[in-house]
């Protein structure tokens, strides 16, 4: 987690000088995203927005950020590329890495790491209990997310990208990959609405990556400090009583 914001001892937040001189304010911000259920759901989705979109109304809400919220949902790099350029304000769901911390101010960590999953062709005859196991095989991955390394060794570059979560799940049931790697969530989540689940096979081997999980705001938007500030101060505010937990209950059950 970036060093400038810790929790104190008490659980109050400790902001940086930049944002704890940012007022509280109202405007319209643009978050930007691309569909990652059930963290991100499409537009109109039945079930709500997501766990994450919901996460960041309601800890704006509660920092004192009284504007509206424009999601736009464009693929994953399209993001990036708005934020480094401060075409939109924030994104949430996102894993620090040094090229973004060029273009990103980072929010508390609001999630504590990640657990993956594999997922086979069923009677594909593979067997993967350990890491040592993915060698040789041909990974799909997502384009634009950031995967463990330890995972990325074992396959030597045999790397299938796929344009998001479900297409690569899908290069795996057309067999032009072995295997993808998917969070646990969001992987169940497109499975279950491809309808692959009697398809794919969840193989044993798991995988815990402990990187944070935060909420990106552009360091070129001129409306990012104080949201961010607002951000920081209801994110603590959910942490403390339970709120984010509470959120990704009502999606996952």
């Amino acid at each position: 987690m970036d060093s400038r914001r810790r929790f104190l001892a008490s659980s109050s937040l400790l902001l940086p000088a930049w944002a704890a001189a940012q007022p509280a304010t109202s405007g319209t911000l643009v978050l930007a995203n691309t569909v990652y259920p059930p963290l991100v759901n499409p537009a109109g989705h039945a079930s709500g927005e997501g766990v994450d979109i919901d996460i960041a109304r309601e800890a704006l809400k509660r920092g004192g950020w009284q504007g509206e919220i424009d999601v736009q949902w464009v693929p994953w790099k399209r993001v990036l590329f708005m934020l480094e350029r401060g075409l939109a304000d924030f994104t949430t769901t996102v894993n620090y890495s040094t090229e973004r911390d060029r273009f990103l101010r980072w929010s508390v960590s609001y999630r504590a790491g990640k657990h993956y999953h594999f997922y086979t062709r069923r009677g594909s005859g593979l067997k993967l209990e350990k890491l040592q196991d993915l060698r040789g095989l041909r990974l799909a991955v997502g384009s634009g997310y950031i995967y463990p390394q330890l995972v990325l060794a074992q396959v030597e570059g045999r790397v299938e990208q796929a344009r998001d979560v479900g297409a690569a799940v899908q290069l795996v049931e057309h067999g032009r990959a072995d295997v993808v790697i998917v969070t646990a969530l969001v992987g169940l989540w497109e499975i279950r609405q491809l309808g692959l689940a009697d398809r794919l096979e969840r193989q044993p081997l798991q995988h815990f990556n402990p990187e944070p999980t935060f909420m990106g705001f552009a360091k070129a938007s001129p409306r990012a400090p104080a949201a961010l500030a607002a951000m920081d101060v209801g994110l603590a505010a959910m942490l403390r009583d339970g709120s984010i937990g509470r959120i990704e209950k009502r999606y996952v059950r």
